[in-house]
């Protein structure tokens, strides 16, 4: 994980290619069910439940919470959703499910070498029911709180908030943390915590609508699967959890042939994003900044003297996430400084 792999990669797409992509293609609906969902990993030998062509839309609705976890914490059955009922048939531990990814969805053209892009065209939040918990051992702060601790929590759909605490009320800002194709087959099955080279579980707040997603496909199809609904979360999910949900959402995937990057990377309307991920927060600074310095060489001609000190003077440097093992960093440059 500790090299970057050569960088030839337009991330800047003109308008109209983007409208073209966006007016074209089919669109999928897949919602979650025991047939639809595979929990808590990653495989290139996985099956896919869905295959789509380059420029087609996916309507899409995780679900995050099993009623059995819910029922635990005393939440009386006829609140529970029934979706989550259907979703979890069959689930017989009483964890919560956060990483219930719906998928695979295999792309017709994606080969090894490719790229995916994923564009989150909405999210939103579906169901009302959400948790948060923290564990031992695990978090910013394991030595204050070693022990567990869960909070079920209540969205209102309406108003699009959610009531943290008594009083204290929050604007939701949903996203899902956990996106990821299959990683490369000698890797085996890898589990969804802790991100990797396929993506995964980056938690990254700044993945909401309006923002796209660039996944270096590994596997035939790329089997791109997604999870982790999270209604709200500060960078760096200090204690382990965002406020964990159910979110319906819209994606278009499309394929770049033959244009290669080695980590995962992204876009928002406003800035430019590269990600490192590694046990070791400094190595994941490193990672995210060398990426974003051969972005800035690659695609707006800079030296890479004069790309440095660009980075000094305009990148910002965020922890994305701090608790998933592999630790996460992901670097911003504002577009507005590109004249040309």
């Amino acid at each position: 994980m500790k090299r970057c792999a050569a960088l030839v990669f337009a991330i800047v797409l003109s308008v109209s290619a983007r409208a073209g992509a966006q007016s074209g293609g089919k669109i999928h609906e897949l919602k979650s069910s025991p047939t639809t969902v595979h929990r808590g990993f990653y495989d290139a030998t996985l099956k896919p439940v869905l295959t789509i062509d380059s420029g087609d839309r996916v309507k899409v609705w995780t679900t995050t919470g099993n009623p059995k976890y819910f029922e635990n914490l005393g939440v009386p059955k006829e609140k529970i959703p029934a979706e989550l009922y259907a979703a979890f048939e069959g689930v017989q531990d009483t964890e919560r499910g956060d990483h219930t990814l719906i998928g695979p969805m295999y792309v017709n053209g994606a080969e090894p070498g490719d790229t995916l892009e994923v564009r989150i065209l909405s999210v939103d939040v579906w169901l009302p029911i959400a948790a948060q918990s923290f564990r031992p051992h695990r978090g910013v702060l394991p030595e204050d709180f070693p022990y567990a601790k869960d909070k079920v929590l209540w969205i209102d759909l309406n108003k699009k908030t959610v009531e943290l605490d008594p009083g204290v009320v929050v604007p939701v800002k949903p996203f899902w943390g956990d996106i990821g194709v299959a990683p490369p087959r000698e890797m085996g099955r890898i589990i969804a915590g802790p991100p990797n080279v396929n993506g995964g579980n980056m938690d990254n707040h700044d993945l909401g609508a309006g923002s796209t997603l660039y996944l270096p496909v590994h596997v035939p199809g790329a089997l791109l699967s997604l999870s982790d609904g999270h209604a709200l979360q500060g960078d760096g999910e200090v204690c382990l959890s965002a406020v964990e949900t159910s979110l319906k959402g819209e994606i278009q995937v499309i394929v770049h042939k033959g244009k290669r990057i080695g980590w995962p990377r992204a876009e928002t309307p406003t800035h430019y994003m590269t990600m490192g991920f590694d046990e070791d927060l400094n190595q994941a600074v490193k990672i995210a900044t060398r990426e974003m310095l051969n972005f800035i060489v690659e695609e707006k001609g800079l030296s890479r003297e004069d790309a440095y000190m660009l980075l000094s003077a305009t990148m910002d440097l965020v922890v994305t996430q701090a608790v998933d093992g592999s630790k996460g960093i992901h670097a911003l440059v504002p577009k507005a400084i590109f004249q040309k």
